[in-house]
């Protein structure tokens, strides 16, 4: 169940955090924040019943899986923050995007460790 939890979470992560990275309107930005926080929110409680439950199994790839998850949720904020100061290059979309696949990458190899 948590699994299933955390990788819709992670799924679902993916296009709200571009669809507020590409709005204009500081209000519309503002909303999708709060829609990308309670899906990172929810992602991140999933990764913490699922780093106690694989710790023994994996420490190494539940370490860098937990670390890797609060880099994504600075990296988003940073980005949020900066696209409501400024415009945001297509730069930073990649970056998170890529560090979004990546912690699901390390997920998914925990799991299937942990198996």
């Amino acid at each position: 169940m948590w699994l299933t939890i955390y990788f819709i979470s992670l799924i679902l992560l993916i296009p709200v955090t571009i669809i507020g990275l590409n709005r204009t309107s500081e209000k519309k930005i503002a909303q999708w924040l709060i829609i990308d926080r309670l899906v990172y929110l929810i992602m991140a409680c999933a990764t913490v019943v699922l780093m106690i439950r694989t710790f023994h199994h994996a420490p190494l790839l539940v370490s860098l899986k937990g670390a890797l998850a609060i880099i994504v949720v600075l990296i988003i904020e940073i980005a949020f923050g900066r696209k409501q100061e400024h415009s945001l290059s297509i730069a930073w979309s990649i970056v998170i995007t890529l560090l979004i696949l990546l912690t699901a990458a390390v997920g998914i190899m925990t799991t299937l460790h942990s198996i």
